[in-house]
This record gives structure tokens, sequence and C-alpha cells, in this order.
């Protein structure tokens, strides 16, 4: 059987990881020396390869990876596949023997690819007077969101057949089907039953970017604390979500320590990870399960220490 393999940082680095020289694989370390490797974003089969080819290596983990049993699922065997091809391909065969004798009907239909790849969907977004700024663009389809600059101007990922939301507090929210064009421009209208001082104690739409200290940190994670409400920063950075004073936000990233942050008004909330946010930085300790005498012999050893 396979003993697990745990990961542990008894002593934390107390480098900062942005001053560090910047490496292929991680950081080089100018105090210690060594090269620091970065795991935050690598999967348990690749820890425990790096650490099978390399017994004294020093990293920089996310605190999910630590003081936890490395899951590798066991690779499937290249014999059993092979034998598996074989005997869909004998059923392949034989069905298709088997068809074969029976005319085969056609029929002329007209093809069109509801999934054709429009790439990024453009615009400008304006009311009937002039360009509207942090108008909320959502597309339902695929979770991404943005918000319009102060020129009205606006660029989302976007497929053919994706439904994108506009929305903006004292306008009628819009929905679009995403067509062939890339572009489109959007033309919201007033809301006449908008009242303003009900959304002044009522949920509010809160937007904002998440940075970090070399620029804009996409898909990181932000959640109302105590609720399943969440949404994830596009590739600028930008999020927008819909809250109510007193709500806390949860900013997360990987590599970084959650940020709680009380909401108390609707100005924007923007967020800055500093290299004080790190996650755990050290010297690689890893922890194999003892067998019974393995533990014997490893309190007798302490004994005489």
């Amino acid at each position: 059987m396979r003993k697990p393999i745990q990961i542990a940082i008894p002593q934390p680095c107390h480098e900062k990881w942005s001053e560090m020289t910047p490496t292929d694989k991680g950081r080089f370390c100018a105090a210690c020396q060594k090269s620091v490797t970065d795991f935050t974003n690598a999967s348990d089969r690749e820890i425990v390869q790096l650490i099978n080819s390399n017994k004294n290596l020093c990293g920089r983990f996310s605190p999910s990876q630590l003081d936890r049993d490395l899951i590798v699922p066991k690779e499937k065997s290249k014999v059993w596949t092979a034998i598996a091809a074989g005997v869909i391909s004998f059923i392949t065969i034989g069905s298709h023997k088997a068809t074969a004798q029976e005319t085969i009907k056609t029929e002329q239909t007209d093809y069109t690819n509801s999934h054709e790849t429009v790439g990024i969907l453009t615009g400008v977004v304006r009311d009937k007077n002039d360009v509207l700024a942090d108008v909320t663009i959502t597309n339902k389809t695929n979770n991404e969101t943005t918000v319009s600059l102060l020129s009205g101007d606006y660029e989302i990922l976007a497929d053919k057949g994706d439904i994108i939301e506009f929305y903006l507090d004292g306008y009628i929210t819009q929905t679009i089907t995403v067509k062939s064009s890339p572009h489109k421009n959007i033309k919201l209208k007033k809301d006449k039953n908008y009242n303003e001082q009900e959304q002044k104690t009522g949920p509010f739409v809160i937007t904002g970017t998440v940075n970090d200290e070399t620029g804009p940190l996409p898909s990181a994670n932000i959640v109302i604390k105590g609720t399943s409400t969440s949404t994830k920063t596009d590739i600028n950075g930008n999020y927008s979500i819909k809250v109510k004073k007193g709500d806390i936000l949860e900013f997360s990233f990987i590599g970084y320590k959650t940020k709680n942050i009380l909401v108390t008004s609707n100005n924007n909330i923007s967020v800055l990870f500093t290299s004080e946010d790190n996650a755990n930085l050290g010297l690689i300790v890893v922890e194999r399960e003892r067998t019974f005498f393995g533990r014997v012999f490893h309190s007798i050893g302490n004994f005489f220490r």
C-alpha cells in the first residue's frame, strides 16, 4: 500500500516573496541562496513528482495544500487500456456489419453552429442623453462579469448564443443574445418605478477591482460571508456583486490570505494584496505515515536526543 504524503512547514521563511528574483519555476531567495518553487497552482501529483526527484526543496504553498494527505490518483495500466480498446473495436466492427445490410436513409438539413466563437464582445452603453459608466455587464452563460468605462465602452468574453445582461441602478435591465457580430451598442432606458430612497437601504451593486503588487488579479473570488452569493474578477481584475449595507465581503486568491471588508455604503470597494498577505513559504518537510515499529524506533530515538 502506498504511504500518504503530507507537506508541512514548521518554520516558515520570513523573506518577502515579492522581493525575490523571478525564475522559470518560482523565485530565487538571495538571503538563503536557494531557489523557491511556486507550488500554489500545482496539482498534488506534480508536487509529489517534484519531491521524489529532489528531496531538498524550498517552496511556496497555499494554506489548503499543507497538513493534509496529498491525493495522487493511480494511473491506469497500459495493458488493460490496450485490451479495452481492442474489445471496443471488435464490438464496433460487429455493429457496423450488422447495420450495413440495411438501406441507409439520408436527410438534408440546414446546419447552424450555436457555439460559434465570437471571442470578445465590444460596444458602448448609453442612455437617451449620454454614455453610461459603471454598468454591470454579465455573461449569464459563462459567468464572466465586467463594467463599462467612463467612456461607456465595454468588452466581455462571449460566444454566439451567449446571454448578456446589462444592469445599472435606475435603469431597466436589458438582456441580449450574442449574434455573429463581435460589436453591439446598448441603449438603456430609465426605470420610471425606480425609487432612489428605497435603494439606499435595500440591495445595491458594489463594483471594484482586485490587484496585487504586479497588477490585476483575474479569477479572484469574492463571497458575501455566510451566504452562497459569490462572483469572480474578470481578466482586468474588475468585479461587481449585489450586496446590502452590513454585509461582509471575503476577497480571496490562491497564494494570499483572505481579506474581509464590511460594506458600509454603495461606494466602490477595491482590494490590494501585498507581500504581507502571502501564503506560507518555507523549507518543505515531508511527513509519511509510520508503521508500528517505525513509531517505536522514532520514540526511542527521541529519548536519547
